[in-house]
């Protein structure tokens, strides 16, 4: 099956604005996060031939949340109908630009001002109790992250014996970071297909994968989780593995991982991200600073990452189905899908810029 699924649909889109948007707001420091706040500018161009036809493109558009603020959002381009849809399912918003047949070359500038903060939950925080709803439906599976058969079976062999969820979870993270490997052959970040990977033995693969393979198996053990989507756009404090290395982050897309416990709310994991350490770093599992890494990635994230979404099946049209995440622009010509994976093929560039530290 195919990573997305892009279906026909209707040649325009129900846009909730027309004009750019501006935000103003406070910035306080939530619990669990770290401060100070910093400021990234963010700006996706498009330039599409004249001969494409009819067009569509749907541009990720960063969210708001406890650990980041959507500050800004200015856009032009050249397309008749330019504005922000948003996915009634799933809350999801996208940057959306449509032509007809004829004209000039497609061209789209999309800049998001966002600030991020840090992450670093106190795990001691954690008590007993039951997910509200809207975190209860973290638990049920889809068609790529499943929850039962042998992700159930695998599961139940990883947290045998303990019955604390924040047990549970940090003997899955564990299992991930000792038992999967990154794959620099696999495509983009990977489809996250965790019953193919764990019936095949084939632990290989990128954070799509990786962090997927957490997701399904704590749901699995009954622990609320998530992917989180989006984009490196700074160096890293730790290795640089784990952050932009120049101002083109084109091909820096990065999911995360996010469960959920009583006390402390939804807490950061990224085992993929050790396992890019020690590829793209060169460092042993069992350097001795791997340790150090190790505690930072389960309860921490650096706030050096702009987050898209944490939804699944986004619909980006009517009719039209992300059939898995929305983390790469998206869009079809005349001759077909688009390859959001490739950005030259496509004919996209990501650049991010630091405004305030």
């Amino acid at each position: 099956m195919k990573r997305r699924s892009l279906m026909a649909a209707a040649a325009t889109s129900p846009l909730l604005a027309a004009l750019p948007l501006t935000v103003a707001r406070a910035a306080p420091t939530p619990a669990g996060t770290a401060g100070p706040w910093r400021s990234f500018e963010l700006t996706t161009t498009v330039t599409l031939p004249a001969d494409s036809g009819r067009t569509r493109l749907w541009l990720p558009v960063p969210h708001d949340s406890d650990y980041q603020r959507l500050d800004a959002l200015t856009w032009s381009g050249n397309a008749p109908s330019l504005g922000i849809y948003k996915d009634p399912a799933t809350g999801v918003q996208a940057f959306h630009a449509a032509w007809s047949e004829g004209g000039d070359a497609r061209t789209v500038s999309l800049t998001a001002q966002v600030s991020t903060l840090d992450r670093k939950t106190d795990l001691h925080a954690v008590t007993k109790g039951t997910p509200p709803d809207d975190v209860a439906k973290f638990l049920k599976p889809n068609v790529m992250i499943t929850t039962d058969g042998i992700v159930k079976e695998t599961a139940d062999k990883i947290v045998a014996g303990k019955r604390d969820p924040l047990d549970k979870a940090q003997a899955i993270y564990d299992w991930i970071v000792e038992n999967t490997f990154r794959d620099p052959k696999v495509k983009g970040c990977g489809i996250g297909d965790i019953r193919a990977m764990l019936v095949s033995g084939n632990l290989g693969g990128k954070c799509a994968d990786l962090n997927a393979l957490f997701v399904g198996l704590a749901r699995a053990a009954g622990i609320p989780a998530r992917g989180v989507y989006g984009i490196r756009v700074a160096p890293s404090a730790h290795y640089p593995a784990m952050g932009a290395r120049n101002v083109d982050v084109s091909g820096g897309q990065h999911c995360r991982a996010e469960f959920w416990a009583a006390g402390a709310g939804w807490i950061p994991v990224d085992p993929a991200d050790i396992r890019k350490v020690v590829l793209d770093d060169k460092l042993a599992l069992n350097d001795p600073k791997m340790p150090a890494l190790r505690r930072f990635l389960f309860g921490s994230w650096e706030g050096n990452w702009v987050a898209f979404n944490h939804k699944r099946d986004v619909r980006l049209m009517p009719g039209d189905t992300v059939a898995n995440y929305f983390m790469y622009p998206e869009g079809d010509t005349a001759r077909g899908p688009l390859d959001g994976m490739d950005p030259k093929a496509f004919g996209y560039k990501i650049t991010a810029r630091q405004i305030t530290a």
